[in-house]
């Protein structure tokens, strides 16, 4: 029997601990941080918003998880920025079949198998789960105007010594590692445009510091996002990536 799920369309491979619902369960690991990462996802693409004349009425969000960010973002946004849009939330995992939230349609599949044409589609902590990365957010972008991203930036010093890259393939599942440089050239090579980034800060979120080593280097860390993050980012870790790029379809309808 195969091991994993090859999506023709996509050109990317599900690994079935996704897809069987393994990975998700348990809920609290992936709704705890939620509102952290909603939050800076919010105000960003607010920004975003004042500064480019897109038109933006539709959401979707790949690889929703628990669902709980994408619920914070649409019930903000339809109350302070974008009162009509429409929002929906996919997942290979059978656990989104139980998820219900007002404002929301989630819906159990994969994206890219789908005809759906959509104005923005977020990818909170996906990209560095999928095989063919490239090919995978060139389909993603073929089928919206903006997506939204985090990324996690874990090629650092700390990973490096301590050797962590084979766990990351196990936990979380972590098939690249990247430093700020080789994220937004991965985006430039996926056709991506991007227009607005900024560091977040990992261990400050929930998750970020419920481990002994992570209390211990919370204090440090703390001092090094605040003098300089990208030097945070390159030793200590505990840092991403929220992103905010156009597509080929958002540039041109940029410059119509």
């Amino acid at each position: 029997m195969d091991r994993e799920k090859h999506t023709e369309n996509s050109g990317s491979i599900i690994d079935p601990s996704y897809s069987t619902g393994n990975y998700f369960s348990d809920s609290k690991r992936f709704s705890s941080d939620a509102g952290f990462k909603a939050g800076i996802f919010i105000e960003m693409f607010t920004r975003f918003l004042n500064r480019y004349k897109v038109s933006v009425k539709t959401f979707v969000d790949v690889g929703c998880g628990s669902g709980d960010i994408i619920k914070i973002i649409a019930d903000s946004l339809r109350t302070n920025v974008i009162p009509l849009a429409s929002f929906r939330a996919y997942d290979v995992s059978p656990h989104i079949q139980n998820i219900k939230n007002d404002g929301v349609s989630y819906v159990m599949g994969d994206f890219c198998d789908t005809n759906d044409n959509v104005d923005v589609v977020t990818l909170f902590d996906v990209l560095e789960h999928v095989p063919n990365t490239i090919g995978f957010l060139k389909n993603i972008a073929q089928r919206c105007k903006v997506i939204g991203l985090h990324i996690p930036l874990d090629h650092s010093l700390n990973s490096s010594l301590r050797n962590r890259y084979r766990e990351y393939l196990h936990n979380p599942g972590h098939l690249i590692n990247l430093d700020i440089s080789s994220a937004l050239n991965l985006l430039a090579f996926s056709d991506l445009r991007v227009v607005d980034f900024e560091y977040t800060f990992a261990f400050m979120a929930p998750t970020g510091h419920s481990s002994i080593p992570s209390k211990i280097l919370y204090p440090f860390r703390f001092v090094l996002a605040k003098l300089n993050p990208w030097l945070l980012s390159k030793t200590l870790g505990g840092a991403s990536l929220m992103v905010i790029a156009l597509t080929p379809q958002g540039l041109r309808e940029l410059e119509s």
